[in-house]
C-alpha cells in the first residue's frame, strides 16, 4: 500500500517508532538513515558530509563508519529505500471497473505530492544518478518496473496483443513527468512557474492536465470525466478539440 503521508522522512521516523528493531546496532543504523535523509534534504548530496549525518543522529563520527563506508554508501542506501519502499508499486490486482483517468490522476497527483514534500531528496536522486553508475542502475530499474506495470495494465484493459508500443509510449510519458518535476519543483523554472500562475494552476492542476495527456495517448477511445476542474477542462478543450 502506498503511504498516505508524502514525506519520506516522516515515513522513516514512523516506521522506526512503530517497529523498532530488536538489535541496538540495527536501530542505530536506522537512526543514521533518518539523519542522512534529513541532511540530504537540507544540503543536497554534494554538500553533505559524514560528520553532518553523525552529528544529526547524535553519534560519534567514527560510529558512522561502522554502518556505512562513506557518505555515498549512506546516500545510496537512503535513496534506494526511497525508491523501493516508499514510492511503491500498487497492486497488480487493480480495480478494472475504475475509469482509467481516475487511476492515472491518482498516480500523478501522488508523484507530484511526493516530489513537493521531498524536493531535496529528489534533487539528490538526480545528483547521485549523474555521478554513480550503480545508483543510476537502481533508478533505471525502478523506472523499468513502474513503466512495465503501467503498460501491463493498459494492455490488459485494451486487449492489446503487442505490449512494446504501449511500453514505449509509457516511457515517453514518464520522461515528460520527470522533466516536469524538474521545472516545477526540483530545479524551478521561473518562466514555467509564471506561466502556471497565469493559468491559475497549482500542483493538482498540473497532475490533472498531464493525466489528460496520458489518457489520450494510452486510452484514445476513453472519454474524459465530466467533472474536471475548470482550468483542466479549459486545457483539455484547447489541446483536444472536438
Amino acid at each position: 500500500m502506498i503511504p498516505e503521508n508524502p514525506s519520506f522522512i516522516t515515513f522513516l521516523k514512523e516506521r522506526l517508532a512503530q517497529n523498532p528493531p530488536q538489535q541496538k546496532g540495527t536501530r542505530t543504523r536506522e537512526r543514521l538513515k533518518i539523519a542522512a535523509a534529513e541532511v540530504l534534504e537540507e544540503k543536497g548530496y554534494l554538500a553533505t558530509k559524514a560528520g553532518d549525518i553523525a552529528a544529526r543522529a547524535g553519534v560519534a563520527e567514527g560510529s558512522f563508519y561502522i554502518y556505512f563506508k562513506d557518505k555515498t554508501d549512506s546516500t545510496i542506501t537512503v535513496l534506494t529505500t526511497l525508491l523501493d519502499e516508499f514510492i511503491l508499486l500498487p497492486s497488480e490486482a487493480a480495480d478494472t471497473s475504475e475509469h482509467p483517468f481516475k487511476a492515472i490522476r491518482r498516480a500523478n497527483r501522488r508523484w507530484i505530492a511526493v516530489a513537493r514534500a521531498n524536493p531535496g531528496l529528489m534533487r539528490c536522486v538526480l545528483q547521485l544518478g549523474d555521478e554513480n553508475a550503480d545508483f543510476a542502475a537502481v533508478v533505471q530499474r525502478t523506472n523499468r518496473n513502474w513503466f512495465g506495470h503501467v503498460a501491463r495494465r493498459v494492455v490488459r484493459r485494451r486487449g492489446v496483443i503487442d505490449q512494446a508500443p504501449t511500453l514505449f509510449a509509457v516511457y515517453l510519458l514518464g520522461a515528460m513527468m520527470d522533466e516536469l518535476l524538474r521545472k516545477l519543483i526540483v530545479y524551478p523554472d521561473r518562466d514555467f512557474l509564471t506561466l502556471l500562475q497565469n493559468l491559475h494552476g497549482d500542483d493538482e492542476m498540473v497532475a490533472d492536465a498531464t493525466s489528460v495527456m496520458w489518457l489520450r495517448v494510452l486510452y484514445p477511445n476513453e472519454s474524459l470525466p465530466r467533472n474536471l476542474p475548470r482550468a483542466v477542462k479549459a486545457f483539455a478543450d484547447a489541446i483536444l478539440p472536438g
